[in-house]
């Protein structure tokens, strides 16, 4: 008897290692994708802020020089050129975190949810201010180029429009299935502990 309980008893230790190992290595997989996609929007983020900065000079080169808009008109894109660089800087402070994937993950959790909801809501302010910013360029369009001339211009103008509507929410979508693809992974893993 005390020989088949010996027994059992090192057969629970090994079977309690094995699941301490696996458990190690559930966490290292779920830890790697985390750096994966918070990686991925950081790099999305890098991206979209060099655009925008690049699009200040640009924009005064296009607008004022090129087609002799106004300087307002230039000095309002730069404004919200240099607000899309400060919002990517801020909300990808978190996902820049050398420490992101290795702390608590419950505090990474929330920190997550808390950047994907702002990179969210950054859409209640995103869209109002281009369709603004648009239709002021349309404006000062027609008004330099004459309304017969601006006609011939419109489908281009139109054209640019719905690709770049296009253009930005396909790369919303992608930063929030990003996000969400990091919640998912911690959310599982709590799930299992």
């Amino acid at each position: 008897m005390d020989f088949e309980l010996d027994e059992m008893r090192q057969q629970m230790a090994i079977l309690k290692n094995k699941l301490e190992k696996q458990t190690i290595v559930d966490e290292r997989i779920i830890r790697r994708a985390i750096k994966h996609s918070a990686s991925t929007i950081n790099k999305r983020y890098l991206v979209i802020s060099i655009i925008a900065l690049a699009m200040i000079p640009y924009g005064y080169w296009a607008f004022v020089k090129l087609n002799g808009l106004s300087i307002p008109l230039w000095i309002a894109s730069c404004v919200m050129m240099l607000l899309v660089v400060g919002f990517c800087f801020f909300n990808g402070r978190a996902m820049r975190d050398p420490l992101l994937a290795e702390g608590n993950l419950h505090d990474t959790l929330h920190r997550v949810v808390a950047a994907k909801r702002r990179d969210n809501n950054w859409q209640w302010f995103g869209i109002p201010t281009v369709t603004a910013w648009t239709v002021w360029v349309g404006w000062e369009m027609a008004q330099k180029m004459g309304a017969e001339h601006f006609k011939f211009f419109m489908p281009f103008f139109i054209i640019c429009i719905v690709a770049g509507i296009i253009i930005g929410l396909t790369v919303h979508f992608k930063t929030q299935r990003h996000f969400r693809d990091i919640i998912e992974q911690i959310e599982d893993a709590e799930g299992e502990k």
